[in-house]
Order: structure tokens, then sequence, then C-alpha cells
């Protein structure tokens, strides 16, 4: 009869560490992903803006078609997802 409950006990204190295991790494990825996303970057707003303009550039200069971008959209259009304003 000892053994059910040395069994039971052992089956307990197994699921509560798993779970906590869980629960740590859960929390230690969290709060990675904050500390990131609060880091302040190098990032420059521009710099997809200067890679396409660098890659067409070098393109137009091999002679290869470059597709032609719109330089200015109304301003309905400058927030908005609507598929509409794409097709201008």
């Amino acid at each position: 009869m000892l053994d059910v409950f040395r069994f039971a006990w052992f089956a307990v204190r197994t699921f509560l560490g798993v779970i906590a295991v869980v629960v740590t790494l859960y929390a230690a990825l969290w709060l990675l992903v904050k500390i990131l996303s609060a880091a302040p970057g190098n990032d420059d707003p521009a710099a997809a803006l200067g890679r396409v303009n660098s890659y067409n550039a070098r393109a137009a200069a091999a002679g290869r078609a470059v597709p032609a971008i719109p330089q200015e959209r109304s301003a309905r259009c400058s927030d908005s997802r609507d598929a509409g304003c794409d097709r201008r």
C-alpha cells in the first residue's frame, strides 16, 4: 500500500516539475522578447527604399527592365490598404 502513495507522490512531483520548467521557459522567452524589442536598433526607416533604389539603378545600368514605381499617391491611399490604391 505504501508503494502506491510513493508512486503517486513521484507522479505529482514530476508533473509539477514539468509545469515549472515550461512556465520558466515561457517567462524567460517573454523577457527576452521584451528586452530585444525595447532595445534601440540602428534602424534606418529609409533603408528598404534605399535598397530598392540601388537594385533598380543596377538593373537599369545592366539593361534590365525596371518596374515603374509610382512616386506620388493621393492622400486617401497613403494610409489605406485598399487594393484599388495599388492599381493606380
